[in-house]
């Protein structure tokens, strides 16, 4: 699964980039920078819409921010 994820994160980085070069380098064919970041925004709900199924079949762990331990001791006053 890592390997489907970081293939998915290449391309749509690729794409991003392949937008940026079509809008800087072809501003009169707007409609291959529009093409590029459709497909950036498809490849991106693509890989939400993978990582939740993911998920819930259990093929990954998702984590999060580890609670902050609270020390039982008495605080320390100047």
């Amino acid at each position: 699964m890592k390997i489907v994820i970081c293939l998915m994160f290449i391309l749509i980085f690729t794409s991003l980039f392949g937008g940026l070069y079509f809008l800087v380098r072809d501003p009169s064919h707007s409609i291959r920078t529009v093409r590029s970041l459709t497909y950036r925004i498809s490849l991106s709900i693509a890989l939400v819409l993978a990582l939740v199924f993911s998920a819930w079949m259990g093929w990954i762990k998702p984590h999060g921010v580890q609670p902050l331990i609270q020390s039982t001791a008495a605080p320390i006053r100047n």
